[in-house]
């Protein structure tokens, strides 16, 4: 795990880079990285030691792993063992717990970072069921590139220290991920990729979608050839996480018709989907002038409000361009939502609040937002607009879009 400061958005930004390994420092504060070689040295025997009680712990227990470092003392090892020597002589643990960096486990007694605690992974890494921990995750990642994936984190070095799975010692960045992506893909080490269900990989083809109702208006914009999501499967990997709820068809939300069939995912900036979404879908043909058009969308993961996750962008047949912005908080959001504490969009509305099993089991509810945009060409006919991602942690996705006349 990386340490940090800001818990719940400090995720956000860790996965943007692409792995999934919590909590990134903003800075250590006080205790400030170390490059003395002595320092390192000091921290590699701490590690070895760790390393030792740890199979002397698994030897007592049936292989099982410790829940947290400090389960092992002080059977197995002395407390002042548990901090790393460069913590200790620069203000010791209340230095560090006092500028607030925690590890995934937030034990009060070490200043290691332990990767394999048993704690469940949040809604912003993994939302399917069923619900998985860090430590199922861990061990995927241990099947999947071997025993270098680290068991104990030592942050206060530069480079960090890894203590891996097997014993060995090693340096990386803060993403240690990276020191073997030549091996296995960045995307392949996620929870999505890890634990989505096989099921879930089928492309779908345009023959899986509804047929597009005859008496359909052109203003209601056909997407069937864009549609990379089925409504009703886990098209983000997710089991359980769907759109089987929504009302599919022609539909009303908020007064305007829209066309529900199917779903435009884009991607994210980061690894978080096991599929290789699109950055943009061009093409979507319209062939029509508008005064306005009405986008019914969402989004999945929240990076902070205002940021630019994406744009509609707008063609005209005289080739004129228009680029809308879609901006956190204003026009989209997160369509996993915190019942308790929603977010209310500035320039957007609730088109539609639902439930599946995942949402429910995080204890959160769905929705799926209504945006319009007053077009400045009215009498310039729209020739096809194109869906384009910003690459953020967050990633979009498009369910249908309606013009006025």
């Amino acid at each position: 795990m990386k340490p940090s400061l800001v818990w719940r958005k400090a995720v956000c930004w860790t996965v943007l880079t692409g792995c999934i390994t919590v909590l990134t420092p903003v800075s250590l504060g006080k205790v400030e990285p170390t490059i003395d070689p002595a320092d390192k040295e000091a921290c590699q025997a701490q590690l070895n030691m760790i390393f030792e009680a740890i199979q002397e712990y698994r030897k007592q227990h049936e292989s099982r792993l410790p829940d947290k470092l400090s389960d092992l003392t002080p059977e197995f090892i002395q407390n002042p063992k548990m901090i790393c020597p460069y913590v200790r002589k620069t203000g010791g643990l209340r230095a560090w717990r006092e500028e607030g960096t925690r590890e995934l486990g937030r034990d009060p007694r070490t200043s290691y970072g332990y990767e394999f605690p048993p704690e469940a992974l949040r809604d912003d890494l993994w939302r399917g069921l069923p619900k998985r921990t860090w430590r199922e995750f861990k061990e995927r990642q241990v099947e999947k590139i071997g025993p270098v994936v680290p068991i104990v984190r030592c942050h206060v070095h530069e480079p960090r220290l890894n203590l891996a799975f097997d014993g060995h010692i090693y340096e990386s960045g803060l993403y240690w991920e990276k020191n073997y992506q030549q091996l296995v893909p960045e995307e392949e080490m996620e929870p999505a990729a890890l634990f989505a269900d096989p099921a879930g990989r089928k492309k779908p083809v345009v023959e899986d979608f509804s047929h597009r109702d005859p008496g359909a208006s052109p203003r209601l914009l056909d997407l069937t050839t864009h549609y990379n999501g089925l409504l009703t499967d886990s098209w983000q990997g997710f089991p359980s996480n769907h759109l089987a709820q929504l009302p599919s068809g022609l539909q009303q939300f908020g007064g305007v018709p829209f066309d529900v069939r199917g779903v435009i995912q884009l991607r994210a900036g980061a690894h978080v989907f096991p599929f290789p979404f699109p950055e943009k879908v061009e093409g979507i043909r319209v062939n029509q002038k508008c005064s306005r058009i009405h986008f019914l969308h969402a989004t999945a993961f929240d990076p902070l409000t205002q940021t630019n996750i994406a744009a509609y962008v707008i063609h005209y047949a005289e080739k004129q361009v228009q680029e809308i912005p879609i901006v956190y908080g204003k026009q989209i959001a997160d369509s996993w939502v915190d019942p308790k504490h929603p977010l209310e969009l500035t320039d957007a509305k609730v088109a539609w609040t639902g439930q599946n099993e995942a949402a429910e089991a995080y204890g959160k509810s769905l929705r799926i937002y209504q945006s319009a945009w007053e077009n400045p060409l009215k009498n310039v006919e729209v020739a096809t607009i194109s869906f384009v991602t910003a690459a953020t942690i967050s990633a979009p996705f498009l369910i249908a879009i309606t013009i006025d006349p």
